[in-house]
């Protein structure tokens, strides 16, 4: 395969991750003020996150398999297996069992981004799941913020925060998109943008408990 067909193959991945960076940060605003407003529970917020990501990874395994790659796939499977085994575990009733359930998914996931970088290449497929792993842990740090705190309220330093962060998300998609017009970049070499756009939403949620 030619390096432009290469280029043309990952630019609707290119297109899927600018839009998801702002969907994320959409996401990640409504699910503070459902909580504000008392229109969600964290119980079930959690299960919907658990959910969520085990149909990422199970996308991202099908996905891969129609790839070169796809005997990373078999390499990767106890790491995914532990994970999914995790949250597929039961309703999580108190803010303890939540915090057990959240501490061995959190560190299952450290140990799979160990693996998933050490023995996958730079591919569009990492690149999109990269993104929904920094997603699925700022929802889970929210949660756990409902979970632990006795009054929720979004403040209008959350906000200013928000505003601030959603901001520099669109400078970022814009980067995404003015490079991919050029045909200049590949999908490998946005994760330091994918990366820096989180930050700043976890400033605005990191803000929240402050």
């Amino acid at each position: 395969m030619t390096t432009k067909e290469n280029q043309t193959n990952e630019k609707p991945v290119l297109v899927r991750l600018a839009d998801g960076l702002l969907q994320a940060q959409q996401e990640l605003d409504e699910l503070m003020i459902q909580f504000a407003l008392g229109k969600a529970e964290a119980r079930d917020k959690f299960e919907e996150l658990k959910q969520d990501f085990k149909n990422q990874l199970s996308m991202f395994k099908t996905n891969l398999d129609k790839t070169q790659w796809h005997e990373i796939t078999q390499q990767l499977q106890p790491r995914i297996n532990e994970l999914e085994q995790l949250l597929s575990q039961g309703i999580t009733e108190t803010k303890e069992i939540f915090e057990v359930q959240r501490k061995k998914i959190s560190n299952s996931l450290a140990e799979f981004e160990v693996e998933l970088l050490k023995r996958l290449p730079e591919t569009t497929e990492l690149e999109w799941l990269y993104h929904e792993i920094e997603k699925f842990k700022l929802k889970l740090e929210i949660i756990r913020l409902k979970f632990i705190l006795k009054k929720f309220s979004v403040k209008d330093s959350f906000r200013d925060k928000m505003k601030e962060a959603k901001q520099h998300v669109l400078k970022i998609t814009d980067r995404f998109n003015t490079k991919l017009k050029a045909g200049t970049e590949k999908a490998s070499n946005f994760r330091d943008e994918i990366q820096l756009a989180y930050n700043h939403l976890r400033k605005a949620i990191d803000s929240f408990e402050n």
